[in-house]
């Protein structure tokens, strides 16, 4: 399959802010000189989630929409081969059937790069729904992880057990006067749940729009939750063919 516009953009997101990996950290400018890291950002893109994957197997997700046209799915996250120094070579099977999105494999993670699909699937919508670029609304959530972003310690239940975790929550919009005719995108809340404990370290990602009554528009979210994991074959090593 050819890799789409929204593989693209991904692709270029990635190449340009890393996750977990040496170069610019996610939020920071190419042109500016590294600035501390906000601990939003290294709570979510700076630490090495994928660190407890110590074999191949797929990291399964339930993918819930409610809202219009509201659906549940299944997202896959295969960690395909392990390089010595722990960084994971990563597929996507990302949705099903006619909402599947092709997204490209990645390669030498540490950090859990399905945080970007995420967001990356999230932008694209908006884009879509609203004729607003995709990097307008990549930029302002990338700048918001630096200044307007919480991270709090929480608790959540995986496997019948309660595990500590951390929730970064963010609302990257609040400020835009571009948005005032958008009042459901500009109050639009992020919730990012992660924990050591969790295969992957990411227990749960949800973006959230409230309901505009003057608009009509109704409340529309959608969440993805950590489900379980799986037997995946593994790759060739490193200098033979790939999939």
């Amino acid at each position: 399959m050819m890799p789409n516009t929204r593989a693209a953009g991904l692709l270029a997101l990635l190449l340009a802010f890393p996750l977990a990996a040496p170069g610019i950290a996610w939020g920071q400018s190419s042109a500016a000189p590294p600035a501390p890291l906000s601990p939003a950002q290294i709570a979510l893109f700076e630490t090495p989630h994928l660190q407890n994957i110590d074999h191949p197997e797929t990291l399964l997700y339930h993918f819930v929409r409610q809202g219009p046209d509201g659906f549940a799915d299944q997202v896959g996250e295969q960690i395909k081969l392990i390089h010595p120094d722990g960084g994971k070579y990563v597929m996507f099977n990302f949705l099903s059937g006619p909402r599947h999105v092709f997204y490209p494999a990645l390669d030498g993670f540490h950090g859990n790069p399905l945080v970007m699909v995420f967001l990356e699937h999230d932008v694209n919508e908006m884009r879509d729904a609203t004729g607003i670029a995709a990097a307008y609304y990549r930029n302002h959530i990338r700048a918001a992880f630096i200044d307007k972003a919480s991270v709090s310690p929480v608790s959540v239940t995986l496997a019948g057990r309660t595990i500590a975790a951390r929730e970064i929550t963010l609302r990257p919009f609040t400020d835009d006067e571009r948005l005032t005719h958008l009042p459901q995108i500009r109050g639009k809340t992020y919730r990012f749940v992660v924990s050591p404990e969790v295969p992957g370290g990411v227990y749960e990602m949800a973006a959230e729009e409230a309901a505009d009554p003057a608009s009509g528009a109704p409340a529309c979210s959608e969440t993805m939750t950590f489900d379980k994991t799986e037997a995946t074959p593994a790759i060739a090593p490193a200098g033979e063919a790939k999939p």
